[in-house]
This record gives structure tokens, sequence and C-alpha cells, in this order.
């Protein structure tokens, strides 16, 4: 800008600034600094006639060019229409700049120029550029250039907006007053509403809400999932079951018949097992009719029993038994057949710390004693010791210890047939014993 337009401040108060004519001070401008000037009015119906008394007062022997312009025109179509009013006939390069060719063409006429704009507002930047250069570069070339421009305010926010552009080239008047204006001046500010920008960018704000709600929405499913996770899962109130505590209770039910029987149905009394009618029921079961009973619901403490027996028992047989306590080196069995009993001595004590053979008649590995074979042992003499195989106890039937090995062939040539049949054979007393020993160092 100026000097002129610098130093002189303009109140927003219209009243305090002396009201001079907008002609009178265009041709104060063009006379001494000889800049473009460009005379802003906020009513576009008052620039065409202030531009029409300029036109009016220029001299015969100037050479004017009047361009009204429109949103329509673009640059070449106005720097042509500019070179065809001032040079008719010339040729020039229409893309090229109106600083260089209007001075390239006034230095061959040495003709004073004026060229006059009218709704400045719709020249570009560049155009705007051009003719200020235009202007300056004739001052330096002592050329008579004049550029007046016409235009709204919308033509002064452009120069403000660029104002380095435009210092010291371009001198701002206000039509009404005719005093200068500073770039700084109010009318030059942004006065459009808020609402203005987002109206220019209301996609990329639409965007913006969309992206905040789906984030909004996933947040919320988030939290509600933690929630449910967050929550304590409600489990059954069943007791844990040690396996040590559920082993060292009574783990078998045993089912007695009453003596008293209704009409319809036996009662049944359940009575809990000690580990010692439990063995004993498992050496010699008894032979009662099965009672077939209502299977229960298993407890988890039955199921862990069930796992860690091997027997091949049928769980649903009831068995009758007196629980008695068992000896480790002298247990009593008896053994029921035909609703009489035969007493076996287990008698591991006969065997010890003697020499001599033995006749093994017979050993029973699944802990039952034939009826049958209870009939052939009759007028036999015979002991009985127990020992293991495979981990599992069983009961060996001997004849009485013979002092040497001929004895024993002898008795056992004298077998009853039935029990020849059988194949016993002859035991050292030193190979009984050690089985004898494992038997008891396993109990």
């Amino acid at each position: 800008m100026s000097a002129l337009a610098t130093n002189i401040g303009l109140s927003s108060d219209s009243t305090s600034v002396t009201k001079i004519s907008a002609h009178a001070r265009i041709d104060y401008i063009l006379r001494f600094s000889k800049q473009a000037i460009l005379v802003i009015d906020e009513s576009d119906e008052q620039s065409a006639p202030i531009s029409g008394q300029f036109l009016a007062s220029l001299p015969e022997q100037h050479n004017a060019a009047y361009i009204s312009l429109s949103a329509q025109f673009n640059n070449i179509q106005i720097r042509c229409r500019i070179i065809e009013q001032l040079y008719t006939g010339e040729l020039f390069d229409p893309e090229i700049s109106l600083a260089v060719s209007v001075i390239n063409l006034a230095k061959k006429s040495q003709q004073a120029i004026s060229i006059v704009f009218d709704n400045t507002q719709h020249l570009s930047l560049q155009l705007l550029h051009e003719v200020t250069q235009l202007a300056a570069i004739a001052k330096k070339s002592n050329l008579v250039v004049n550029i007046v421009m016409f235009g709204s305010t919308r033509a002064g926010k452009i120069v403000a907006d660029n104002k380095s552009l435009f210092d010291d080239k371009l001198a701002l008047l206000s039509a009404q007053s005719g005093q200068l204006l500073s770039t700084s001046a109010a009318m030059f500010k942004d006065t459009e509403p808020k609402w203005h920008f987002i109206k220019q960018n209301k996609w990329l704000l639409g965007l913006l809400f969309f992206l905040v709600a789906v984030a909004s929405l996933v947040i919320g499913l988030l939290q509600q999932d933690s929630f449910k996770f967050s929550q304590v899962l409600m489990t059954t109130t069943q007791e844990e079951v040690s396996l040590s505590q559920a082993l060292a209770k009574p783990q078998t039910m045993v089912l007695t018949r009453s003596k008293e029987k209704s009409a319809v149905e036996e009662e049944l009394v359940k009575v809990s097992a000690a580990p010692a009618d439990i063995y004993f029921s498992l050496i010699h079961p008894s032979s009662e009719p099965t009672i077939k009973v209502e299977l229960l619901p298993a407890s988890p403490a039955d199921i862990m029993m069930a796992m860690a027996e091997e027997s091949t028992e049928n769980i649903a047989d009831t068995i009758n038994i007196a629980a008695e306590p068992v000896e480790v080196y002298q247990t009593k069995n008896i053994a029921k057949h035909n609703n009489s009993t035969t007493p076996l001595m287990v008698n591991n004590d006969y065997y010890l710390a003697r020499s001599g053979y033995v006749i093994q008649i017979a050993a029973f590995s699944e802990l039952k004693l034939p009826a049958l074979f209870i009939d052939t042992l009759k007028g036999v003499e015979y002991q009985v010791y127990q020992r293991l195989l495979n981990d599992k106890p069983l009961i060996v039937i001997t004849s009485i210890i013979y002092a040497n090995k001929a004895a024993a062939e002898l008795a056992l040539s004298q077998l009853p047939e039935s029990l020849l049949n059988r194949q016993p054979w002859i035991k050292s007393l030193e190979i009984v014993n050690n089985e004898i020993n494992m038997f008891l160092s396993s109990q």
C-alpha cells in the first residue's frame, strides 16, 4: 500500500472523517503517487456512475480501455479485450502478462494509457497482480499508464488476504468518503457466520459424527460384554470329594433280608460294611439266592470306589454276612454248601519254621470254593495257607507235611482219583514259606 494508506487510519465512525470527492482523490493519486487504484463501494449500483465520471474526465489524447467484468470471463479473454481496445490491429500473445505486452506497445506509441475495470470482484488474483505490476513498471519507465478499478468489498478482501503482493503498488479508496482504506479495515474482515463453515464442510462433519457414533456403539458393547463376564458364575453347592477321605470311609452298602416279609415286597435294611466284612465277603461269598433290588443313584464316593476295584463281581448281588475280625496269620472262614458248613482253617503258622515236603492239591485264584470240590476232600488230611498271585490273594490247599520227598510221593499215589485228576504235585516247604512271607509282607 502507499504511504498515504498506511499513515491515514480511518475510524469506524464515518462522522469523524471529512468526506471528499472520490473523483478528486483518484486524480490526486494518479498525478503524484501514480499507483493502481481500487475504489471500494459496498453498493454495486454506485460503482457504474463513478467509473463513468472518470472516463468522461479523461482528455482526448488518452488511449482508454473500459472492461466491465463478469464471472464468465477468463484471463485470456480479458487480456484480448484490453489489447484490442488500446491497439487495434496489433499482434500480441494473449498468454503473456499485461505487464509485458502493454508496456511494449506503450513504448512504441508513447501515448498516455488509461485502463478502467468495473466489477473488479470478478477479476482473478493473477490479473489483479498483473495490472498493479503494469502501473509500477510504467512509473519506473516514465510512461503514463493509469489503472483504475471499481468493485465491491469482495475485491478488497482479495487484496487484504494477499496484501504482501500489493504493498506500495495498489491504493484502496472508499467510494463513499473518498478516503484511503487500510487492508486491516473492518469491512475486509470475514463477517460470515460460523455456520457458513459448517455448510462448506458438512460432508466432513457428517463423517466425523458417524465415526464418533460407531466408536460409542463399540465401546458400549465392549463394556456390556465385560460386565457380563465379570459377574460371578453360579456354581453347584456340592462339596468337593477328597479321594483319600472317601476311601477311608466304609464304601460298600450291604443289603440284608429281614425275617418278616410282606405280601408285596421285602424290607431291605442298609448296613455299612466294615473293611473286615468286605474282605470276608470277597473270599467266601454267600450261596444264598440273589436278591434283586432297585439300583440307587451312585454317589461320588461309590464311583471312586468302583473305579478302584477290579473285581468282576455283579454289583447287584446281595450278600448276607456276619462281620468277624480278620487275623493276619489265622483267619476262620466258613463255606456253605447245601445248607451245611465245612470249616476251613487258614493256618500259615503250620508251615513256618519247618522242613519237608507237601502235596499241593488245589489253588483258587477267584477266591471261591466250589461245592463239588469240598466233597472230594472228605477223608483227606489237608492244610490251607495264603499267598499272592499277580498281586491278588490266593488260597492254596495242601496235604500235611512229609519228612522227605519219598514219603510225599507215596502219599500222592494214595490220593483219591478225583484229586489225582487235578494233577497235584509235590512242593518243598522252602517254597511254601517264601510264598507265605511274601503274602504277610503285603498286608
